[in-house]
C-alpha cells in the first residue's frame, strides 16, 4: 500500500453491501491494509442488480477499491485456522454482520482476543449488541423509520421520503472508523485491544440532534421542512428559470443581487423571527424574481455579491463540476484493461497519493499472496483448503441467504 497515515495498519474485513464495506474502504483509503474475507461465492454487493463494469456491479465498485479481497470457508477447519492466523498478523477485525452471528462462527471478540490481546474488534450492526430489538433483522430505511429521521424528510402534508444517499449505513461507517482510530490510539498508550460497536440507530438518533432538542426546548413535534429551515429564512432550494438553485445563509444580499432591495425594509422580512414565520412569501417572491434568467447567470450573481448559493446539479453534471475534478473526487483506474471511475477519497493530507489506489478487487484475487506471503502457507495446505471448501459447497449455498 501506498505511504498513508495508517500504513502499517492490517484490517481484516468480513462485510457485506454498504455498512461494512464503505467504513472499511475509508481506512484503506488511509493506506491501511484490507483484506475482504469474502465467502467462495463472493460478498452480497457483487450480486445486485444494476449496470456493471469490469464484471462487477456498480454497487461493489463504489465501496471496494484499495482492497485485498481473499476467500475463506470460515466454517471448515482450514478457512477457521486461516483466519486465525490472520488475526495474529492484524489490527484491526472489522465486521457488518447481525449480532450472534460472529459468535456462532467461532470468531467473537473474547475468542479472538485470546488469539491477539491487541486485536481491535469493530462491530457494525443494526441495533446493537443489547436491547429488546437487537436479534431483529434491520435495513437502513427501517433504522431512519425509527429514528425520527423519514418523519422529518420531504415536503410539509406529502408523505415520509427517504434520503437521496444511504445515509444511515454510510454515517454508521463513519463512526465505526472513528471508533477504530480512537481505540488504536488508545492501544498506542495502555498496549491493549477492544471492542467497538456502533447502531445504525444510534448513528440516526445522533444525527437527528438539534431536532430532538427542538422538540425538548418547545414542545412542539418537528414536521418536513422541504429543502427549508425551521430557524432561519431564506434557505434551500429556489426555482429560476432553467432549474433550481441552493441558497444558504446570505440576507440581506440576497434581496441586493435578485434586484429586490426594498425586501431589506419589508416589515414581514426585516428580522428573523418574521421572515421564518413569512418564509412561503418571501420565498414566492425570490422565485418571482429568480424565474427571470438561467441558472448559471445567477450563480455569477451570487458570487459577485458573496451569497452563499449555487446550482442544484444533477449527478453527469457533478462529475463534470471544476471544482469536484479539481479536488480529484473523481478517478479512472484500470481494472482487467477496462477503465473504471470511482469517487475519490475526501480525505487531503501528506501520504495519500491517489495515483496509486488500487481497483475494487477480483472475488479471491488475492487469496494466494495473502495465504503464502503473509501467513507462510504451503501450496499443499491452499489445495488442501480449496478441497475443504468445495465439499462444503452445497450445503453452503443452502444456508446463504441472499435476500436481494
Amino acid at each position: 500500500m501506498f505511504d498513508g497515515p495508517l500504513k502499517g495498519v492490517r484490517v481484516l474485513a468480513l462485510e457485506n453491501a454498504i455498512a461494512g464495506p464503505y467504513g472499511s474502504m475509508i481506512m484503506a483509503d488511509l493506506g491501511a491494509e484490507v483484506i475482504k474475507i469474502e465467502p467462495p461465492e463472493g460478498e452480497l454487493s457483487r450480486s445486485f442488480a444494476g449496470p456493471k463494469k469490469a464484471g462487477e456491479s456498480f454497487y461493489f465498485l463504489s465501496f471496494n477499491k484499495n482492497k485485498k479481497s481473499i476467500v475463506l470457508d470460515l466454517m471448515t477447519p482450514s478457512g477457521k485456522r486461516a483466519f486465525f492466523d490472520l488475526v495474529k498478523i492484524s489490527d484491526v477485525v472489522w465486521n457488518n454482520f447481525r449480532p450472534g452471528v460472529m459468535e456462532r462462527l467461532g470468531l467473537g471478540y473474547e475468542t479472538l482476543k485470546k488469539i491477539n490481546p491487541t486485536i481491535i474488534y469493530c462491530s457494525v450492526s443494526g441495533y446493537g449488541s443489547s436491547g429488546p430489538y437487537m436479534h431483529k433483522p434491520s435495513y437502513e430505511i427501517i433504522v431512519q423509520g425509527i429514528s425520527g429521521m423519514l418523519s422529518v424528510t420531504g415536503e410539509p402534508g406529502r408523505p415520509p421520503v427517504r434520503p437521496g444517499v444511504p445515509i444511515a449505513d454510510m454515517a454508521a461507517s463513519l463512526f465505526g472508523v472513528i471508533g477504530v482510530l480512537s481505540a488504536l490510539h488508545r492501544r498506542n498508550i495502555r498496549g491493549e485491544g477492544e471492542k467497538v460497536e456502533v447502531a445504525l440507530l444510534d448513528i440516526c438518533v445522533s444525527l437527528m440532534t438539534y431536532l430532538i432538542s427542538y422538540y425538548f426546548c418547545s414542545g412542539d413535534i418537528p414536521s418536513p421542512q422541504g429543502t427549508g429551515h425551521r430557524g432561519v429564512a431564506p434557505y434551500g432550494v429556489f426555482r429560476a428559470k432553467d432549474g433550481y438553485v441552493a441558497l444558504g445563509l446570505s440576507w440581506p444580499r440576497i434581496a441586493d443581487a435578485i434586484g429586490a432591495p426594498w425586501l431589506k425594509d419589508d416589515p414581514r422580512f426585516k428580522e428573523v423571527e418574521e421572515r421564518v414565520k413569512n418564509q412561503e412569501e418571501l420565498k414566492r417572491i425570490i422565485e418571482e424574481h429568480l424565474s427571470k434568467k438561467e441558472v448559471s447567470y445567477w450563480v455569477k450573481v451570487f458570487e459577485e455579491h458573496d451569497v452563499a448559493g449555487g446550482p442544484v446539479n444533477n449527478v453527469k453534471e457533478t462529475c463534470e463540476d471544476p471544482q469536484v475534478l479539481h479536488r480529484k473526487m473523481i478517478l479512472s483506474l484500470k481494472k482487467d484493461s477496462e477503465e473504471i471511475k470511482v469517487v475519490g477519497n475526501p480525505v487531503k493530507m501528506e501520504g495519500i497519493d491517489d495515483s496509486e489506489f488500487t481497483p475494487p478487487p477480483s472475488l479471491g484475487e488475492h487469496t494466494s499472496y495473502v495465504l503464502k506471503e503473509l501467513l507462510g502457507y504451503s501450496d499443499e495446505d491452499i489445495e488442501r483448503m480449496r478441497g475443504e471448501m468445495e465439499s462444503r459447497k452445497e450445503e453452503r449455498i443452502k444456508h446463504t441467504r441472499r435476500q436481494i
